[in-house]
């Protein structure tokens, strides 16, 4: 066994006959699982994407952040869940070279996702609670570019030892296997438990990330509310309700953002983890491994789903207005983060 996916490896020599009959089941739930998730991430993040590249008032440093997500987002549900779910179903044998190539270019996407999370939460933390002088300084267009540019350069530069180690090898199936990113525990190769560790770590140092920057920024809205707006956490200043009231929506969004992270990502790091020592059961490990992916179907909506701006330039465009989109005048909260990222 080798790469970074656990094959279940089934013949009539090394297995019972029905081993094939019982993971049916499981195929068939991986399979239609992968079909949704692709068809719904592709359309949720070329649609972000699309409002952005076509939306002056989009184009701003915090949704560029938002667009490196969708891009690597976009990529695994378009690419490679298309093709896993065709392999599950018909059990065909890629070539051995495309499969570790493919193995490589998933990691790299994956990991480029979760990357743009801390850049998205470290981005909106300093617009927050550091002086606009600071954001200026630090988010310059160079700076940005560069930014971006890193959280790709970074995961390639790990990947590197896994792609040089692999000794490529015909593999021969009775049926057909289920690929999971995740390890049971049956002698797993030095190269799985590289890109096991690796990507738990990348899981757990995000979420660190994710958790401090978010509890920063609402402590600093709790004590004052006159740059909430630039969140794009949909506080509007009109409202009938007290400050409380702004803080508990405020509040809200920062948990739902959190809690999506959190769910999708937390079982798949720790079950790669645990199954390097000791085998975990099947439905654990499919879990956590559908949950993450999940994740990439998500992720254009927890960061545009409550943004004003956004959700009007998708009514500009389901109605037929995108011409008009430049003439409009924008909302305050809009207004104050073209100001600051200008």
């Amino acid at each position: 066994m080798n790469g970074f996916f656990v094959f279940y490896r089934m013949s009539n020599i090394t297995s019972p006959p029905d081993h094939c009959e019982r993971l049916l089941g499981t195929r068939v739930l991986v399979a239609a699982a992968y079909s949704v998730y692709s068809v719904s991430g592709t359309l949720a993040n070329v649609l972000v994407i699309y409002l952005v590249c076509s939306f002056k008032k989009l184009k701003t440093t915090s949704n560029a952040f938002i667009v490196n997500g969708c891009v690597s987002d976009l990529l695994v549900c378009a690419f490679w869940m298309p093709q896993e779910a065709i392999l599950i179903s018909t059990g065909r044998l890629e070539n051995p070279t495309y499969r570790v190539f493919m193995e490589g270019v998933f990691f790299l996407w994956m990991t480029v996702s979760l990357l743009s999370h801390s850049l998205i939460a470290l981005n909106r933390f300093v617009l927050i609670t550091k002086l606009p002088t600071v954001y200026h300084t630090v988010y310059q267009k160079r700076n940005t570019e560069w930014m971006i540019a890193m959280a790709w350069v970074m995961p390639l530069a790990f990947l590197l030892p896994w792609l040089f180690g692999q000794r490529l090898h015909e593999v021969n199936l009775q049926c057909p296997k289920l690929r999971l990113y995740v390890f049971w525990g049956h002698e797993v190769p030095a190269s799985s438990s590289y890109t096991a560790i690796l990507s738990a770590v990348t899981v757990l140092s995000q979420t660190i990330i994710l958790f401090h920057c978010y509890f920063r920024i609402f402590r600093k809205v709790q004590i004052s509310l006159k740059r909430v707006s630039v969140l794009n956490f949909q506080v509007v200043h009109n409202l009938p309700c007290s400050c409380p009231r702004k803080d508990k929506r405020l509040g809200l969004y920062v948990l739902i953002v959190c809690c999506v992270f959190t769910v999708t990502t937390e079982p798949f790091a720790w079950s790669a983890l645990y199954g390097l020592f000791q085998p975990l059961p099947g439905g654990v490990a499919t879990g956590s491994w559908l949950l993450l992916c999940l994740l990439f179907v998500l992720n254009p909506f927890i960061y545009t789903w409550k943004n004003e701006e956004f959700r009007r330039s998708f009514r500009a465009v389901v109605g037929g207005e995108l011409w008009k989109s430049s003439g409009n005048s924008a909302d305050p909260a809009v207004q104050t983060i073209s100001q600051n990222e200008s």
